[in-house]
């Protein structure tokens, strides 16, 4: 007991020592408030007497790692990349994963549980291709509008430099070297058994580009060179497929579309707030005009970010205009609480536009002009866009960013330990999952049919299940490794050449890395 009152004698000094070194003319009056009597409360010094008392003994446990402003989004691109694994994963097998609910087709109408609105998204991969996109735009550009916000451009400045330098690093060194292993892997010939699952009854969907195979070595490297060359350009305006990966067509666009996107924020360092604002619409909808709805969805990414800052100070604003100390209003003043189906109805409003924004992501890639539901949708905008999914999906994408932080069940789920792990691997995942599905997966689902059969529509079904239970095992095995030995390696590589070439230390070198 003696060393804890002991304990609380040292706690007051070191209280008024910290009081004093801050002036209260550098306080504003409800901090001043707030700590002398939070401080000098009773129950309050006895609690910090009594647990120091009991951790003193004890190895104390360490604090919990501070969840990151953006974790939800890192959960909803961790979530947004299995998605493009069952896409990718049942491609070659069926065309109801392009197609939607009661589309009138050839052969009659589709109509299959997967196609509905909302429920498609489990498979709808190229909507999420969107939304990597605008998730993209959002993390590289809400650190530098946060400190350009509070007065401290230099330091927005510097983050943004240091992304953009290690830009090309980040995107460009992992995917190489996931296709380099996959050149290596065709010369030894790792996808024939897959390769002739072209042109047989399994063949339901979309037959997908493998790796040529040469004869010698030499020649095989020679067409690495001359087809990886072509793709890194982002110069192009037109999609490029490489054949050792087809997936990796976005990685160029996600450069050029990242590149525009910090040209936009430094060419707003200096502009008041509003006209910020106005820079970022009317650049987002210039993008969409020019058709180039890869960098709206960036910039679109980015205009949400700003706007949920402006949402924040606002709120922060609000919070600094209650009064100091507790009042009591009249009893006439007090509002009676709202009604039940009044509460519902606020329920209902606040995920509207989530619901809304979901079921726009649900547009089919295939015939959406004559997919009930989506026809207005398409006739709208069909003027401007001639695959008119793309647009919608980057619209609704954007809709997505702005309505995921607002839902507080939505965004628990999304920074959950599931979600994060995802997000953690997801750039592993997206590149690993082609070649493994291409080698391993072909070559092992026809032998999977042949077992539970295939002309049934249960032998189907039950065949795909087992086959998509397996790939997702492997997929996630060869993800985790190659985050774990490639991905984070390069990260590490990428921040040391940039601390290497920086002409000084800088307070931006200790921050947290950006790994987008």
């Amino acid at each position: 007991m003696a060393t804890g009152v002991l304990y609380a004698d040292r706690l007051w000094e070191r209280t008024m020592q910290s009081e004093a070194e801050t002036p209260l003319l550098g306080q504003s009056l409800r901090d001043v408030v707030h700590k002398t009597y939070t401080r000098t409360r009773p129950t309050e010094l006895l609690s910090r007497v009594f647990s120091r008392s009991k951790t003193s003994t004890s190895n104390q446990a360490p604090s919990p790692a501070k969840t990151s402003r953006t974790a939800s989004f890192d959960g909803l691109r961790g979530l947004a990349c299995l998605i493009v694994f069952n896409f990718h994963f049942l491609y070659p097998y069926t065309q109801t994963t392009i197609h939607g609910y009661g589309v009138e087709l050839e052969h009659g109408a589709s109509r299959y549980l997967h196609q509905l609105p909302i429920l498609c998204l489990i498979i709808r991969g190229r909507a999420m291709v969107t939304l990597f996109f605008a998730i993209s735009g959002y993390v590289l550009s809400y650190g530098f509008l946060a400190a350009t916000r509070t007065h401290r451009p230099d330091s927005g400045v510097a983050r943004l430099g240091s992304l953009a330098l290690r830009r090309w690093m980040r995107l460009y060194l992992p995917a190489s070297i996931s296709m380099l292993m996959v050149m290596f892997a065709a010369y030894f010939r790792a996808f024939e058994k897959g390769r002739k699952l072209n042109n047989t009854r399994y063949m339901k969907g979309v037959w997908e580009q493998h790796p040529p195979i040469f004869k010698t070595f030499g020649a095989q490297v020679w067409n690495f060179g001359k087809l990886w060359w072509a793709w890194q350009t982002p110069f192009k305006t037109m999609i490029y497929y490489n054949p050792y990966d087809p997936h990796t067509w976005t990685i160029p666009v996600e450069f050029r579309s990242s590149m525009v996107l910090f040209m936009m924020l430094l060419a707003s360092t200096g502009l008041r707030q509003r006209w910020r604002l106005g820079l970022m619409i009317f650049v987002t909808l210039y993008m969409f005009a020019a058709r180039r709805w890869d960098i709206a969805t960036f910039t679109g990414g980015a205009l949400v970010a700003y706007l949920h800052l402006c949402h924040t100070t606002k709120n922060a604003a609000l919070e600094e205009k209650k009064p100091l100390l507790p009042t009591e209003d009249p009893p006439a003043l007090i509002p009676e609480p709202p009604s039940r189906l009044r509460q519902y109805a606020m329920v209902a409003w606040r995920y509207f536009p989530l619901l809304a924004a979901v079921y726009v992501l649900s547009f089919p890639d295939e015939q959406g002009k004559k997919t009930p539901g989506f026809i207005i949708l398409h006739n709208s905008i069909k003027w401007l866009y001639n695959d008119t999914f793309k647009f919608w999906h980057s619209v609704a994408a954007i809709v997505v960013l702005w309505c995921v932080p607002r839902l507080s069940p939505i965004k628990a789920f999304l920074s959950s330990s599931i979600p994060q792990y995802l997000g953690k691997i997801s750039y592993g995942l997206y590149l690993v999952h082609g070649p493994l599905l291409h080698s391993i997966g072909f070559a092992l689902q026809p032998k999977i049919w042949k077992w539970t059969g295939f002309e049934s529509k249960t032998g189907f079904c039950g065949g795909i299940f087992l086959g998509w239970i397996f790939m997702l095992t492997v997929s996630l095995g060869g993800a985790h490794l190659f985050w774990k030995y490639i991905d984070m390696p390069l990260v590490r590589f990428a921040k040391y050449v940039e601390e290497m070439a920086s002409t000084a230390s800088t307070p931006q070198q200790g921050r947290r890395t950006t790994v987008e």
